[in-house]
């Protein structure tokens, strides 16, 4: 056997990757993560931007259950809607905003206010407006939408 074959044969049953191998290895899989990334982060806010809306929905059909219940009055504050045991909500229901993040909180106003941006849920509980409730966020959904404006 020659010298050149014992060194293949020795180099083959190494069973190592050269230092440019390992480079080209690590390139490659960090170009796949810069572009993967940026889709699933995209996807997280998508689904976290519709399930607000569809949220928004939820409440907005239990006022009007109440609505109905009550013959034509709506509630004071969400309090009603969201006891234990419940028909209409089983809570404060939370949303999302990309700027805002998760809230919780319930903003009870005296008319609709386009341009509060505390982020949380706005709630007209008197005046004509009363029953209205809206996301208090002047930013926009990732359609260009101002959250206010749902």
């Amino acid at each position: 056997m020659s010298r050149l074959t014992r060194q293949r044969q020795g180099r083959a049953s190494s069973g190592g990757l050269t230092f440019v191998e390992m480079v080209i290895i690590v390139t490659v899989i960090a170009i796949l993560v810069m572009i993967a990334v940026p889709k699933l982060n995209r996807a997280i806010r998508s689904a976290n931007e519709g399930a607000t809306r569809g949220k928004m929905g939820s409440i907005r059909t239990a006022l009007q259950i109440y609505y109905a219940d009550t013959e034509g009055h709506y509630p004071s504050d969400l309090t009603p809607l969201m006891q234990p045991g419940s028909k209409y909500l089983t809570g404060v229901i939370p949303f999302y905003t990309a700027e805002h993040g998760n809230s919780w909180a319930i903003n009870y106003a005296s008319s609709y206010d386009a341009a509060a941006d505390s982020g949380s849920w706005g709630y007209v509980n008197s005046g004509e407006e009363w029953g209205r409730i809206w996301v208090q966020c002047t930013h926009t959904d990732l359609k260009g939408k101002v959250w206010a404006s749902y």
